[in-house]
């Protein structure tokens, strides 16, 4: 670590310095309060944070340890210049004097922080709890945020030093520290005027790698949710918190896109890259290179998708299948990840889904025919050829009927399509999709008292049924590639 920068004394505090050091105890404390410490704490609040490879924070609120060595707290307090100030002390430190002056109104005055801004909390030497109790209040009643909290264990004893830093760290406080270049020749009193400002490290940065570990897990088996939490939570202990931000954005983002709220997976995926863009470099974040190309390719995919489901939904038909087959694909791409994430029933739905989607708008498209209320006024049907794809379809089951089906159901859709346009959806695949029907209507979310669990080998194979299906109506694109713009990254 780089030597911390200290106050570069003048002639006359060396000389208020050159009395204090020649002086007992006592006078020491009178000659810091009345003379060196006015004078040398304006120039100690303008040193940087070492330790810090950030820009200069700015507290809120400190939380200082009161012991009886009153300087660091005053040193402090005019360093982090906070609105708000908690003193915790026993009695006795909190009510001590420095001559005819109360120690709180040296620190008050030294550190330039008026006096209303203090608050005070008197502890036992044993009462670690008290400490907790008065630190979460004091955060609460000020509505202080993490990273807007700087706690100072300097002074006190060690249990009250590691009881505020303990409560600091869980809060989100910047741990922070009076340090000492240099001590009397006895080695036990610091030399006043080497005094700086010191960060004490994070070991989150040692030990936060299990903690990125658990929110890139949460991520991989889609639970986006306790992602973004995990992520939240993270980034409030860090002092450099860009890195979990950057994974509560990508949780954020992924997890709109996944739950199918593409207007809000927009802008999401657009923060997120310019957040990754702008710190992942500096960071050194092992995952972000891999994950923003991937993430650069998704943007134009999914403000596209917006933009069909927008169009869909205010009824302007597409001039052509490939035009909206994005719909397909995310809905494809989400049952994909619901095997993965070992959602089988959602997958099965989801699979279910995309073909009976991928009817429709083969059925919108080419025919006009609209699935909730069709008309086939205009539609140059064979009957003949229209019932005997149902007898093949439906089997001993079928039965002729003198309308045409309304509203347009997946099986009556694969009927219509198959008799229009039998190079869409050819006769081998009706076993298949009558499979896919049988085994979503036995699901947990569909008919009947008792549900049959359902097996992921058979979702894999219907879903690659209904790929085959799209692949065939879209043969000058590559089904396969078109889904990688749709498929999440791994982290």
């Amino acid at each position: 670590m780089d030597r911390p920068k200290l106050v570069k004394l003048s002639d006359e505090l060396e000389n208020i310095r050159q009395r204090w050091q020649n002086s007992e105890r006592k006078m020491q404390d009178l000659i810091y309060a009345s003379e060196f410490g006015p004078r040398y704490a304006p120039l100690f609040s303008d040193l940087p944070l070492h330790g810090s490879k950030l820009e200069r924070p700015c507290f809120k609120a400190l939380i200082s340890v009161l012991g009886f060595s009153w300087q660091p707290v005053a040193l402090m307090a005019a360093w982090a210049k906070p609105q708000y100030l908690l003193l915790i002390g026993t009695p006795e430190s909190v009510t001590a004097k420095v001559g005819s002056e109360t120690v709180t109104d040296a620190i008050s005055r030294i550190s330039g922080i008026a006096k209303d801004r203090f608050e005070f909390c008197q502890i036992d030497d044993f009462d670690e709890a008290a400490i907790y109790l008065k630190s979460r209040d004091f955060i609460s009643k000020h509505n202080i945020r993490p990273h807007e909290i700087a706690v100072d264990p300097t002074g006190g004893k060690k249990s009250m030093s590691a009881s505020v830093a303990l409560a600091g760290f869980l809060s989100g406080a910047w741990i922070v520290y009076v340090d000492y270049a240099e001590y009397l020749a006895d080695g036990r009193i610091p030399l006043a005027g080497t005094e700086f400002p010191r960060l004490l490290r994070n070991p989150l940065e040692v030990f936060g790698v299990l903690d990125f570990e658990k929110i890139r897990e949460a991520f991989r088996r889609g639970n986006y949710e306790e992602a973004s939490n995990l992520s939240d939570s993270l980034a409030d202990r860090l002092y450099e918190p860009r890195e979990a931000e950057a994974l509560g954005l990508m949780a954020k983002a992924y997890g709109a896109w996944h739950r199918f709220r593409i207007d809000e997976a927009v802008p999401a995926l657009g923060k997120l890259a310019a957040h990754i863009e702008r710190f992942a470099r500096e960071g050194k974040w092992q995952w972000a290179s891999e994950a923003i190309t991937k993430i650069r390719l998704q943007i134009p995919t999914v403000r596209n998708l917006s933009e069909v489901s927008v169009a869909l939904k205010g009824g302007s038909k597409p001039e052509s299948v490939e035009a909206a087959i994005p719909i397909i694909l995310n809905h494809i791409a989400s049952a994909e990840r619901n095997v993965t994430h070992a959602q089988i029933s959602s997958a099965i739905l989801l699979v279910y889904a995309s073909l009976e989607r991928y009817i429709d708008l083969c059925l919108w498209v080419l025919y006009g025919l609209i699935d909730e209320k069709p008309d086939y006024s205009k539609v140059s049907l064979n009957m003949d050829k229209f019932h005997e794809v149902g007898r093949r379809f439906f089997g001993k089951k079928y039965q002729k009927k003198k309308d045409l089906p309304s509203p347009i159901s997946l099986s009556s859709g694969v009927q219509l399509l198959a008799a229009l346009r039998p190079d869409l959806v050819n006769e081998r695949f009706f076993g298949r999709i009558q499979g896919l029907m049988n085994e979503r209507n036995k699901c947990e979310f569909e008919h009947g008292l008792c549900s049959r669990p359902i097996e992921k080998e058979g979702v894999l194979s219907h879903l690659k049924i209904v790929k085959e299906i799209v692949q065939a109506g879209m043969p000058a694109i590559s089904i396969e590639t078109e889904l990688e713009k749709f498929r999440f990254p791994n982290l």
